[in-house]
């Protein structure tokens, strides 16, 4: 069973974002509510090794996630994936050479053609032109470039995906897409971990929700179970959310 643990994470900018924080996520689906909410992407990429945290480590099957991000060793890298809220492709790059960057990196072994295949697979399920491959990112809608950061992380196959806000700057036909993509990998087991602003459905569909008051885990439980509670701090998180 593939585990990603947090042990004693401490990550400080200029509020404390992760505080003596610890938790084991295993093969589901997980929504992650803060009160810190313009700092979610920051707890995503210290999650995911992206971010060095200042105490305490991220451990994926047993080694440092951060440490082996930075020594670059695919093995592990190619496990993870990371669907950033925007930006993310190269725009000096056109839409094919940046959905190229990671998989030849991870897989060199494969060839030109069948990653072509692949790539064209996944432009029909988002409903894009394969005409825009060969464009520059800075050309495509805002919708169309937030798609090809789903493509490009799923084109690897990792076992453990990060989504910064997945559902914002989608139109609905992509969002219906996204959705399908993510309850079909919960199916196959694979971990994903999300921060949603927008949108309530992903933490109904979650397996655990997990809260965190001022860096500290406040508590985890499914979103349904939060919205019985009478605590203060919990009702607040929800309602701001549903308020969205």
């Amino acid at each position: 069973m593939q585990k990603l643990e947090a042990n004693n994470v401490f990550y400080k900018k200029e509020n404390q974002i992760l505080s003596d924080f610890s938790f084991s996520f295993d093969e589901h689906l997980y929504g992650i509510l803060s009160d810190q909410q313009e700092e979610n992407s920051n707890v995503l990429k210290v999650l995911a090794g992206l971010r060095e945290p200042d105490q305490g480590n991220i451990l994926l099957d047993g080694k440092n996630v951060y440490t082996t991000f930075q020594k670059k060793e695919r093995a592990i890298r190619k496990q993870i994936g990371f669907v950033f809220q925007y930006g993310g492709l190269l725009s000096n790059l056109s839409v094919l050479e940046n959905l190229l960057v990671p998989y030849d990196f991870h897989f060199p072994e494969i060839s030109l053609g069948e990653k072509k295949g692949k790539i064209s697979g996944f432009m029909a399920l988002f409903g894009l032109s394969e005409k825009i491959l060969n464009e520059r990112p800075a050309k495509l809608t805002i919708s169309a470039r937030k798609a090809l950061l789903f493509i490009r992380t799923y084109l690897t196959e990792p076992k453990i995906i990060f989504y910064d806000d997945p559902f914002i700057n989608c139109n609905l036909q992509i969002k219906k897409t996204i959705l399908q993509l993510i309850l079909k990998l919960k199916e196959k087991q694979i971990i994903q971990i999300f921060c949603e602003s927008i949108d309530e459905q992903l933490y109904e569909l979650a397996d655990k929700v997990i809260l965190l008051q001022q860096g500290k885990l406040y508590s985890s439980n499914t979103f349904k179970e939060f919205k019985k509670s009478n605590s203060e701090f919990v009702t607040g998180l929800i309602s701001k959310l549903l308020a969205e």
